[in-house]
């Protein structure tokens, strides 16, 4: 097991979800780092659940510097690197 940590939080970031079978694999790449995950289903459910919690906390009104914030892209893609859907 290894400890990882890198901000992506000012960083464009490309994210690619490819759903195989019984697996998710999640691919977060900047210009520097690539990280990749895969997870079941279920908690992939349970982030994303707790993901929603936790950005509700957020209050978006009052973010300083937004412009300095860093670009996400997502891209779907099934078994066999089918592009399912892609955004930005």
């Amino acid at each position: 097991m290894c400890t990882f940590f890198n901000c992506l939080a000012y960083n464009d970031v490309a994210v690619t979800i490819r759903l195989d079978g019984r697996v998710i694999f999640l691919a977060l790449d900047d210009a520097n780092t690539s990280v990749h995950v895969t997870l079941n289903p279920l908690q992939v459910r349970t982030l994303a659940k707790y993901l929603e919690i936790a950005i509700t906390q957020i209050d978006f009104a009052n973010l300083l510097d937004e412009q300095h914030f860093g670009n996400l892209t997502v891209q779907i893609e099934q078994n066999e690197s089918k592009e399912l859907a892609a955004a930005s």
